[in-house]
């Protein structure tokens, strides 16, 4: 029985749109494994991580005060640390609420060995506050000792959930592999039926099916960019329209997956550990003995490493802050012995490039609600800027002050000084000031990014002020 024109086509059509249709439906299949994948990473495994960093904070902070307490007897101190350990329990049981089987395994025996520390803290405590005497050496030991094994608990509950996002990563890979390779196949199909059905029909659609031909090869090599554009015949435009979207939900698929591996970059941080942890145990003696002068120099090493670490974690936070899951931890403070640690730690840099580095702060100088940590981190960003961009034998000035009821910090440097049209673009991500000498271009573009959204979470303004030749002046301001 030979089959009519039509038949044949409308053959030809049906066997393309049960390929199409098998295409779609792995494709969703696909993007559900996506989905749900993406959703652990996002709703567990990024949650317990960020869980996990609020409670080594929290447990760092603690046992500093309650250190502090045991030393001065200030009862304030111990009401400080009484308010953090109510933090640590609310965060520890918000992470049990939404961690899986074996974080939450993991979370049980940091609670079981937070509730020994606490209960060792009130026991000192008391023995304080009924004015006996006792061995501090013997609590302190002993509280450090727990500290330190809620600490490596806390490490392998990250290392643990670290190792999942990789694991999901690579099934996000793998999947988008799969559908790949079934992409190729059913395109191979598809062209095989077109194919046939040039032979058949008329010359009108020799140029669409060429065009549907070049468009698979493509995807089969990994390009999805641009479409067909088919207008007739109807069926074969339609059959244009599926590609399309095919293409464009595997550009999708693409940028997920690259996503996710710059998201990896927290990778980074095991050899910047190795070099800290190596200098932790030369500074301890473990190499031999060291000079004073070797010692300082190693103190510096580590330091760096330390701000190495922080600028890995840069793009981490920024998509935090971004996602609005960035967590600070305000008190009201004085912002001047921040300045002063910042100042401190910027002046091998100073001296070694003869700079001349001048604070300015004003006596009285307001407190602020602030987060202490992420304020050194603007102070750090924004003087370490002005160190770098400023020449030999110039000049850094820092001054703080209260203005119209704010505290008001600005850095000055004599510098090459920004154009204008960086101005208005300096504190974007990714973004960094076109300056007189490329080398002077280092860095990530993430740093003016990260103060602004610190500066703006705070309920404050931050902005840049230069001219040419004429070094920059960056302020920002705080609500007091």
């Amino acid at each position: 029985m030979r089959l009519s024109l039509f038949s044949r086509v409308t053959l030809g059509y049906l066997v393309i749109f049960v390929l199409v249709t098998a295409a779609s439906g792995y494709a969703i299949f696909q993007l559900g494994q996506f989905d749900e994948l993406t959703e652990s990473i996002l709703t567990i495994d990024n949650r317990v991580l960020d869980k996990e960093k609020t409670l080594e904070d929290l447990l760092l902070s603690q046992s500093r005060y309650e250190q502090k307490f045991a030393i001065t007897h200030d009862q304030a101190l111990y009401n400080e640390f009484m308010r953090l350990k109510e933090d640590f329990h609310m965060q520890l049981e918000q992470a049990q609420n939404f961690a899986d089987a074996a974080a939450r395994e993991a979370l049980n025996e940091i609670k079981k060995n937070y509730q020994a520390y606490e209960d060792l803290v009130a026991q000192e405590a008391k023995l304080v506050g009924m004015r006996r005497t006792y061995s501090q050496t013997a609590y302190k030991q002993e509280k450090d000792r727990i500290v330190d094994g809620i600490l490596t608990a806390l490490e392998r509950l990250r290392f643990g959930q670290q190792r999942k996002v990789y694991v999901k990563v690579e099934q996000l890979a793998s999947a988008a592999n799969q559908a790949r390779e079934m992409s190729i196949v059913i395109g191979v199909g598809c062209l095989f039926v077109i194919l046939l059905m040039s032979f058949i029909t008329t010359r009108s659609i020799t140029r669409p099916v060429s065009l549907l031909k070049s468009k698979t090869r493509e995807i089969a090599e990994g390009r999805f960019e641009g479409g067909v554009q088919v207008a007739s015949p109807p069926e074969l435009a339609e059959l244009a329209t599926a590609f399309n979207t095919m293409c464009e939900r595997l550009q999708e698929i693409d940028r997920m997956k690259a996503d996710f591996f710059s998201s990896m970059s927290h990778e980074l941080r095991t050899p910047l550990t190795s070099i800290k942890e190596g200098t932790g145990l030369l500074l301890d003696g473990v190499g031999g003995e060291t000079t004073d002068k070797q010692r300082k120099l190693l103190a510096i090493v580590a330091e760096e490493s330390n701000r190495l670490i922080g600028v890995v974690n840069s793009l981490l936070d920024l998509s935090k802050m971004e996602a609005g899951m960035m967590t600070y931890d305000f008190e009201i403070t004085t912002l001047e012995p921040l300045i002063r640690r910042a100042v401190a730690e910027i002046i091998p840099l100073v001296e070694a490039k003869q700079i001349a580095l001048r604070s300015t702060i004003e006596a009285q100088l307001p407190k602020a609600k602030l987060d202490a940590e992420r304020i050194l981190q603007v102070l750090r960003n924004l003087i370490g800027n002005a160190v770098k961009f400023t020449p030999k034998g110039g000049y850094v000035s820092i001054v703080a002050r209260p203005v119209n009821g704010k505290l008001e910090v600005s850095v000055k440097d004599s510098g090459p000084g920004i154009p204008a049209e960086s101005l208005r673009t300096i504190f974007e991500k990714f973004h960094q000031g076109a300056h007189n000498r490329a080398k002077t271009r280092q860095g990530t573009g993430l740093g003016l990014a990260i103060a602004s959204s610190i500066i703006s979470s705070h309920g404050g303004k931050i902005w840049a002020e230069s001219e040419l030749g004429q070094g920059s002046r960056f302020v920002f301001v705080l609500p007091c």
